[in-house]
């Protein structure tokens, strides 16, 4: 009897209609990607060489390339800094305009979506009187960061 009355339980319940009550509920999702610059040197002397003709003229021209990578639609920024009393000024060409490295930090911003950019520039060194020849540590130093 136990049995029947389970199959017949299972029969009713089987057969009538299941109400419930339906409802919506909505939600908002907010993602924060963390801003990200990164400045690869593809090719950049690690040493600045200078002869004595280089001396006689007074400058040293060198070519350096780098990749940046950034993921803000507001650009990054390049930061120049010239720390080698040997040289009196920085001179990068590779831009719209020149921009002159000469004592601290020259920072110049460069807009635009994110994407990932070479930069091929030149650096004229104009050195000091004092410069003897010889093989110098770049008195350079290129960084990229957010704006």
């Amino acid at each position: 009897m136990t049995r029947s009355i389970s199959a017949f339980v299972l029969g009713i319940a089987l057969a009538s209609p299941a109400f419930g009550e339906q409802g919506r509920a909505g939600f908002t999702v907010a993602v924060i990607v963390p801003v990200h610059v990164s400045l690869d040197v593809l090719d950049q002397p690690s040493v600045l060489t200078l002869t004595a003709q280089d001396v006689a003229r007074g400058y040293k021209d060198v070519s350096a390339r780098y990749r940046v990578r950034h993921n803000d639609r507001n650009g990054y920024q390049l930061e120049f800094s010239s720390f080698d009393p040997l040289v009196r000024r920085v001179e990068v060409r590779g831009f719209d305009a020149e921009v002159v490295v000469s004592d601290g930090v020259v920072a110049i911003r460069r807009p635009g979506a994110a994407f990932e950019q070479d930069l091929a520039l030149e650096f004229h060194f104009v050195l000091a009187p004092s410069t003897p020849p010889g093989m110098f540590e770049l008195p350079l130093r290129v960084v990229a960061s957010p704006i």
